[in-house]
């Protein structure tokens, strides 16, 4: 648990970034194994959940999402994830990004080093590929390669090489 909080801490700066990721980290830990201390501390661990995450930044960070070292919160309001979503290491997120089911086919799997974009919505049993960007307002509900960015209401999806052409790099 605190190696992978310190690499939470490592990439996030803000006060508040950082005690909403203790929270959930320390969900997680409650949650990883029944032990008596573990036991103990899932009280402190709801209270501290209900008003850290749920009422002070409206969100809703499970803990039994399974979530890689290194999460990155710019603005940790309004992130709504699925318990059964699996996010890779070194993911960042912007405020008001949702991840999670588009019916009960199954839950996205975000890559590592994936950037989601304020008001990023992943939904389905997708997958986002390793380094994949997805746009701001971006909707996805099909896969995206890796290194590839989803942009727009309902997200085209753009390959590395048609990435670097659009934007003109290359």
């Amino acid at each position: 648990m605190f190696d992978t909080l310190r690499q939470d801490f490592r990439r996030n700066r803000d006060p508040l970034a950082r005690l909403v990721l203790t929270v959930f980290r320390l969900g997680q830990w409650t949650h990883a194994r029944r032990t008596l201390p573990r036991r103990l501390c899932a009280v402190p661990y709801k209270i501290l959940n209900l008003l850290v995450i749920r009422l002070g930044t409206n969100s809703d960070l499970p803990r039994e999402l399974q979530c890689g070292p290194g999460l990155k919160l710019f603005h940790p309001y309004g992130l709504v994830l699925h318990r059964g979503a699996r996010l890779g290491e070194n993911v960042s997120m912007y405020h008001n990004v949702t991840v999670g089911r588009k019916d009960f086919t199954g839950e996205p799997v975000i890559g590592a080093g994936v950037t989601l974009g304020a008001g990023a919505v992943v939904l389905g049993p997708v997958v986002i590929g390793r380094a994949a960007k997805i746009g701001a307002g971006a909707t996805v509900l099909d896969d995206v390669p890796e290194g590839g960015r989803a942009l727009g209401p309902r997200a085209v999806v753009v390959g590395p090489a048609e990435s670097a052409a659009r934007t003109g790099a290359g």
